[in-house]
């Protein structure tokens, strides 16, 4: 029934109905995986100059390598958030390999010259007596020698990053001279330059790199690197050893994109 108002003339007042306040959509959460991959790879660096402990700190490098690809997976769904932590998870991860590698490559090489260093000079305490040894000593010792790495700039294709940014494939062939098995890694260090900026490395699904693949002395391989590329501008390859105090450029290459 109308409720009649007490009062004449007046119109009965409707009840008020509570107004509903929109529900904001949930935002997804930040990843698990990203987060991990940040945290190894904090410590991974922070430990990767450190002797024998820097052996735990590559499988913390890897491991978070794997867990910040995934993380960007999960992220590109948009099943999570989080990209820049995924990101820099991934920018540690390979930055505590390349360190680590590097630095016991320099270890080695102290310990083998320290090594070679104690061997010559017991075997020049037992030749003093014969000049003609000690000479021969010497010339063998003066003699220079040759170029631990050989590589060539092979040609370059184009394709796209994990995040279908346009990336240059570029293909080197390189091969050992020295006297231990090594890695193109722990070896030779590549650049890419465009416009006179060096191009930051770009992360390619399904590449066959052969980055960190040890080869014996005397053997060759072939190996191949991302870089991501803004324009169609030509491009400028060049290749060092990795650890030089001349920084003497092994190889260089100029290709078109366009």
């Amino acid at each position: 029934m109308n409720q009649q108002s007490p009062y004449p003339g007046q119109q009965p007042q409707q009840p008020i109905e509570p107004q509903q306040q929109p529900v904001a959509p949930q935002q997804p959460g930040i990843s698990g995986m990203a987060v991990a991959a940040l945290v190894l790879g904090v410590v991974g660096v922070t430990t990767s100059f450190v002797p024998i402990v820097n052996n735990a700190a590559f499988f913390l490098g890897i491991i978070g390598l794997v867990l910040a690809i995934v993380g960007l997976v999960g992220i590109n769904k948009g099943k999570k958030r989080g990209r820049g932590i995924a990101v820099a998870g991934l920018v540690l991860g390979i930055v505590t390999i390349v360190v680590v590698l590097a630095t016991q490559s320099l270890y080695s090489t102290a310990l083998d010259e320290a090594q070679k260093s104690l061997s010559s000079s017991s075997s020049s305490s037992a030749a003093a007596s014969s000049s003609q040894a000690s000479s021969a000593s010497q010339a063998a010792t003066a003699t220079p020698a040759a170029s631990d790495y050989e590589v060539t700039i092979d040609g370059v294709t184009m394709g796209t990053d994990y995040q279908g940014a346009p990336a240059a494939i570029v293909t080197y062939t390189w091969t050992n001279n020295s006297d231990k098995a090594t890695s193109f890694a722990v070896a030779l260090m590549a650049k890419c330059f465009q416009n006179g900026v060096q191009c930051e490395t770009a992360i390619v699904t399904g590449l066959d790199s052969n980055y960190m693949t040890e080869i014996k002395p005397g053997a060759s391989t072939t190996v191949q690197l991302g870089y991501v590329v803004p324009d169609t501008s030509d491009i400028t390859v060049e290749v060092t050893k990795l650890i030089s105090f001349s920084n003497d450029v092994l190889a260089e290459k100029t290709f078109s994109l366009a």
